[in-house]
């Protein structure tokens, strides 16, 4: 065989795995935004089914109910948006239900019992939030516990000592006014939680993406190893994922009682499912694979709108508990699959 023969037969035999490439490349781009946007088509599909549904066609797409769905829901995500920045470093912090609880009965209970004003009230609130991060964070970070354990164990101590100071009663007297309307009135015709969910989601944002520590959490969560031997201090990059979680669980028992007017000591630890599930129904959309604050927020508001609609339709209470959960497991299933999927892929 010539060199022209060679040369001439060459061409044709790398076509058909140009060809081969070219399908393979074109499946993959379309696996990966079918992967970004199928929760946004997911939530798409709710709002037009509850909005045609003859059930709810009547109120669901109300500004009314829109409003009401945002205020409560800016509540949640805020919990998740604080419980996600441990998940980044590959924590978990199944407190924050309870540490938001523990916070608005600090925020309640200084106005009603003591006649603080507004502002240091709320700041009770914070700190409250903070330090109970800080303790969660020494337990995980310094003494090596396991973050599930360790959050678990002061998730029930919390409870305890809610219950403890409160015997149970709700607080309901002496609650300022003024927080009461920052949790029921509107801001340019939205509610002002929401204003202050986009200020947490836009912190959040910044602290994750553009700061040395956040990109160092996530170098800290994607491969520990690897951060340690680069001479990165894990357990302070850790310790302080907690501590800005216990601060927005902190932040969120404050809006609890700008919501309800109260200091209510059963509430709390049912925001802990939702605050969960989100950030890992989101880390399934957007940027799959990865923690993400717009996928939290879609995960969120699609979570709300379908329990709403289905509460419209008259569907029963414990529906809400059987979405929660499915949506968790479904989640971090999914998950787990987009992260084999890029291990394999690599």
């Amino acid at each position: 065989m010539t060199l022209t023969d060679t040369t001439e037969r060459a061409p044709s035999s790398d076509q058909p795995q140009t060809r081969r490439r070219r399908p393979s490349l074109e499946r993959a781009t379309v696996l990966w935004n079918l992967e970004r946007f199928m929760l946004l088509g997911l939530f798409a599909a709710v709002l037009v089914l509850f909005t045609v549904l003859p059930s709810t066609a009547a109120t669901f797409p109300t500004a009314q109910n829109i409003r009401n769905v945002l205020s409560n829901e800016s509540v949640v995500a805020i919990l998740a948006l604080g419980s996600m920045v441990p998940l980044v470093v590959g924590q978990f912090d199944v407190s924050v239900g309870a540490t938001a609880g523990m916070a608005q009965i600090a925020v309640a209970a200084t106005m009603s019992k003591h006649g603080w004003a507004l502002v240091p009230a709320i700041c009770s609130g914070l700190v409250i939030g903070t330090v109970v991060g800080a303790i969660n964070g020494f337990l995980v970070a310094k003494a090596r516990i396991n973050a599930l354990i360790g959050t678990l164990g002061v998730m029930t101590i919390i409870i305890g000592l809610v219950q403890l100071y409160t015997s149970g009663a709700t607080i309901v007297t002496n609650i300022s006014p003024n927080i009461v309307k920052l949790g029921s009135g509107t801001w340019l015709g939205i509610p002002p939680t929401t204003w202050i969910l986009i200020g947490v989601a836009l912190f959040v944002a910044y602290l994750l993406g553009q700061t040395p520590l956040g990109r160092h959490m996530h170098f800290v969560g994607s491969n520990p190893t690897a951060a340690r031997l680069v001479g990165l201090r894990i357990d302070t990059i850790v310790f302080r994922a907690f501590v800005i979680s216990g601060f927005f669980a902190g932040l969120a028992g404050a809006l609890i009682v700008a919501r309800n007017g109260n200091g209510d000591p059963s509430n709390g630890s049912n925001y802990l499912l939702p605050a969960l599930t989100a950030p890992f129904l989101g880390a399934t959309a957007i940027r799959p694979g990865r923690f993400n604050i717009p996928g939290t927020l879609l995960a969120i508001f699609f979570l709300a709108f379908t329990i709403n609609g289905l509460n419209l339709a008259g569907v029963a209470d414990w529906i809400n508990n059987v979405f929660y959960g499915s949506a968790l497991v479904i989640a971090v299933t999914l998950s787990a699959i987009v992260a084999r999927h890029r291990a394999e892929s690599t």
